[in-house]
């Protein structure tokens, strides 16, 4: 069942998407990542209490986001910490958390406007989308478990906001994850050849709907050409300033610098960052950036082979997307950095193999 200080979640998602200060979103999900190490349970408290000693540290910094922007080290760490933290849940708990953390979508409703739609002006659309993108992922894969009313209304809304904001990596990420999740789970069955059609007619019946309601200028559906080409040229620029010289190949040019380097009018706005996770970590970070973030991903991969059957329906969809979702949606920008409320929900989501012990029972995998 749900512990009481769970709630913090859906409210600090809520704080996050209504015209609000933002900043309110970071005290709810630092407060969650504070309460979860504090209440972990005693086998794991060696590790956990030390990390709620640096969350009691870096409130100042995660609450009023001081860290440098668009990237930090403090993202990496608080998203780690996260990550750490949700370990402790429970088997019992991870259905209802997932179901709660949807509660924002239906107040929401009276915020929608015509795309492109920002549903907080001070979060900005790309960072709003991404984080709708995981609620899509939670609202569909409970819809896939069971078609309640309930969540049926969830995963139409959530797809209805996503649409809204206009943002091609929320939405083509979230669908592409999900999809990869039904496929494996039909490889597995021997059907994978008929489902893989029909996700491939229902693609193109999408993207000819898309171009029906919103023609591309170029004719080719979801592509923006003064968009693309900006993004193209900053993540050049950072793909090259690991070879500028300073031993920058080996530890990047640093977090702390954000305004001295790669810059780009991107849609008659100044961009100062690479629009891709893993440019913008090569680039600040350098190849141990990159080892840092390769050892993360081989934990979560070799997590999932040894508990994928220890998970009940919903936990285990929703965590298997989590994961395919933030690293295809890191392909195309970063709004996973930008603030805490989006860091603590990816951490949380992607710990779900990580939480199984032992004493789990293998679950009906219907």
């Amino acid at each position: 069942m749900l512990m009481p200080f769970d709630l913090l979640l859906p409210l600090g998602g809520l704080l996050f998407l209504l015209p609000l200060n933002p900043l309110l979103s970071s005290v709810a999900a630092s407060a969650w990542v504070m309460a979860q190490l504090v209440l972990a349970p005693k086998q794991k408290r060696w590790a956990l209490w030390p990390l709620a000693m640096v969350i009691l540290l870096m409130a100042r910094t995660w609450w009023l986001n001081e860290m440098p922007h668009p990237a930090s080290s403090q993202d990496g760490l608080l998203l780690v910490t996260s990550l750490l933290a949700a370990t402790g849940i429970s088997q019992a708990r991870w259905p209802w958390l997932l179901r709660f953390s949807l509660l924002p979508l239906p107040l929401l409703i009276t915020q929608i406007t015509a795309k492109p739609w920002t549903p907080n002006p001070l979060v900005g659309a790309n960072q709003a989308a991404y984080l709708l993108g995981l609620l899509l992922i939670i609202a569909i894969a409970w819809c896939w478990q069971r078609a309640a009313p309930l969540a049926v209304l969830s995963a139409i809304l959530a797809l209805l906001m996503v649409w809204q904001t206009s943002s091609r990596a929320a939405l083509l990420s979230s669908v592409l994850a999900l999809a990869f999740v039904y496929l494996r789970e039909r490889a597995k069955e021997a059907s994978l050849l008929p489902n893989l059609f029909i996700l491939i007619a229902l693609a193109i019946a999408g993207l000819a709907g898309k171009q029906l309601l919103r023609p591309s200028s170029t004719g080719i559906p979801g592509l923006n050409p003064s968009s693309d080409m900006g993004r193209l040229a900053i993540g050049q620029c950072y793909f090259n300033l690991p070879f500028s010289g300073n031993n920058r190949l080996l530890h990047g040019v640093g977090f702390e610098r954000p305004k001295e380097f790669c810059h780009q009018i991107i849609n008659g706005g100044i961009a100062d960052h690479a629009h891709n996770l893993y440019l913008q970590l090569w680039a600040n970070a350098g190849l141990l950036g990159l080892i840092g973030l390769g050892l993360l991903i081989t934990l979560l991969l070799n997590s999932w082979r040894q508990s994928e059957g220890l998970l009940e329906p919903l936990p285990r969809r929703v965590g298997q997307a989590a994961l395919a979702y933030t690293l295809l949606q890191s392909f195309f920008d970063v709004s996973l950095i930008h603030w805490p409320i989006t860091q603590v929900f990816t951490g949380i989501l992607l710990a779900i193999p990580l939480s199984v012990n032992g004493s789990v029972t293998t679950p009906d995998r219907s």
